[in-house]
This record gives structure tokens, sequence and C-alpha cells, in this order.
């Protein structure tokens, strides 16, 4: 129940929804295969970035760091995990995981009105720091994962589900500064002993970069990554939403590394000239594979030069 997950972390914040399909490269170089300080270049065999899209990534890189714009994106809220906790023995049946992918839920308690501490919550940090943000209530909580419904037809589509009860509570995820506890509601649903959890916080908007009062090059071959919508359990593979005209397809994703970021470079090529295609945008998932795990580097994307986000399925819909 991924697709579920922070329907409402970032409510206020994104856009778009990605499914994660594809497969990423294997070849990669590992850090220590590169000078210390320096970039490492990695997808070998989605071949490494050269000519005039390995210097915008690297003209992208070096104008972030150090910049105004880093230095604001670190000092806020950026979750690095799609972040819903559900219960160990979620689902019972076919009929429950599709009354709660359908948003089929009866209230059958008061919701709290305001959080433990009011109308603001706190994320805090392993080193001390902490971060004050508007609450996300729990009707506004409990609003997203009802409307927020899948498409849902066959036999399991009739369950419902009640929702007996709700309390304010903690829970930690990784963010852009590293772990972080931040302040959930628990739901808890009949028939399950341990609460559904979601966020009670939604993410910081992003700064925008260094260079985002100068147009985007057009670069042949190259075309702008989105918001990222997951990273795999090791931390080394990104799935991405490659933005790309109906008459291209997208091809394997390159990647730039230095120590403090990772610039994504989303390629595409020509179809077939007898292809069929028309003007639509489209938004291709694709994996970019990393040399070593993300960590707290942040992620740019090298036509925009922007900080990319962590994307939520259902965002959309808010």
């Amino acid at each position: 129940m991924r697709s579920r997950a922070a329907l409402v972390s970032s409510a206020l914040l994104l856009g778009v929804s990605l499914t994660v399909a594809g497969c990423g490269a294997e070849g990669v170089r590992t850090a220590s295969d590169a000078p210390a300080g320096k970039e490492v270049l990695v997808n070998e065999d989605a071949g490494r970035p050269d000519g005039a899209a390995a210097r915008r990534a690297a003209e992208v890189a070096k104008a972030w760091t150090g910049s105004a714009a880093e230095r604001a994106w670190r000092m806020g809220y950026r979750p690095l995990d799609q972040a819903e906790w559900l219960p160990p023995d979620a689902f019972h049946s076919g009929v429950d995981k599709a009354a709660f992918a359908s948003g089929h839920l009866d209230l059958a308690t008061q919701l709290p009105v305001s959080g433990p501490d009011g109308p603001e919550a706190t994320v805090a940090w392993p080193d001390g720091s902490t971060l004050r943000r508007p609450l996300l209530t729990a009707r506004h909580v409990f609003d997203g994962l009802v409307r927020n419904k899948s498409v849902c037809d066959g036999a399991d589509c009739n369950g419902r589900l009640r929702v007996t009860g709700v309390k304010a509570a903690t829970r930690t995820l990784a963010t852009s500064r590293g772990r972080a506890t931040i302040p959930v509601w628990e739901f808890t649903i009949e028939g399950y002993a341990q609460p559904f959890a979601y966020p009670a916080v939604a993410p910081d908007q992003p700064p925008q970069g260094p260079q985002s009062d100068r147009p985007a090059p057009d670069i042949n071959g190259v075309s702008s990554a989105g918001g990222w919508s997951g990273l795999s359990t090791d931390g080394l593979v990104l799935n991405v939403g490659v933005s790309h005209g109906s008459c291209v397809k997208t091809l394997p994703g390159q990647v730039y590394e230095t120590k403090d970021v990772v610039v994504l470079i989303g390629r595409v090529g020509q179809l077939p000239k007898d292809a069929l295609c028309d003007a639509a945008l489209r938004v291709t998932p694709v994996q970019f594979r990393l040399s070593r795990p993300l960590g707290t580097r942040t992620v740019l994307d090298a036509v925009t030069g922007e900080p990319m986000v962590l994307m939520t399925p259902g965002a959309a819909d808010r």
C-alpha cells in the first residue's frame, strides 16, 4: 500500500503522481574510483555524461554548492521517505485492502481539534535542532484519506472500514537533514490491533535555485527530470519521472555526483519515423542508480538547476 503513502504529508506542495517501473542500470563506478573531492560519473551502461550534458551538470552542481538556496534547503523539513506507517497485519483480506485504497472509511469517533502543541507542530533532529511547522489537522488528514480514492472494480470493492480512534503520536523518517522525529496522527481501524499513522506536518516549499532567473538550456537529447517518487532501501536507486513529448522515448538516465549533490540527467531519443505520436506531454518513470547511498545530498535537475523534491502519490488530488 505504498501508493497511499503520505497522502497528506506534502498535500500542500506537490502535484504529480508517478508509478515506479523499469530497471536501473547495473554498471556503476564506486566512490573509491574517483579522486577525493572530485565528481563521480555513474550508470556506465547508460553512458557517462559528456559534452553539453556533462558541462551543464557540472555548472548546476557548482552553482548550487554554497549558495543561499542550498542554505535555505538544508534548514527546512523535506522528507526522503514516502511517509505511511501501516500495522504489520495490514491487510486481513482483499476486501479490507480494497476498502482502504478506495477511501471507504467510516468515522466512528470524534477527531481531535488540534495537536498537543496547538496549531503548530515540531520536527526534531537528533542533533537537537528543531523546526516549527503548521499542523495538518486530523480532519485534514482523514479527509485526504477518504478523498484520494483509487479506482476499484471487482468482487472486493464493496467493503468498508470503521475508524474507531484517532490520537497524536510521533514517528521517525529520513529527511534531507538526516532522520527526524515528526508528529503524526494515528488512526485505529476496527479489527486491527495497531494503528495506521500519517504525518501531521507538511514539507517546506523548496527554495528557488541560484539559476532560477536564467532560461533552461536546450540540450539535444536531454529532458527535465521532475520530482522523484521513491528511493531504494539501500539508498542507491532513485525513481524519477522524466518529462518528454510523445514523439520521443526515454533512455537510461545519467548521474553526475559530488559529495554534496546528485545531478540527474534525463535522456530521450527519437522514436522511429513511422511511429504514431501526438503533441501530448508525458512523464515516464526512470530509475537513476547512484555510486553510493544518497544520504543527505541534494538531488538537482540538470536542465532547470532546481532542487528536486520527493513526490507523493495522491497529492495531485488535493
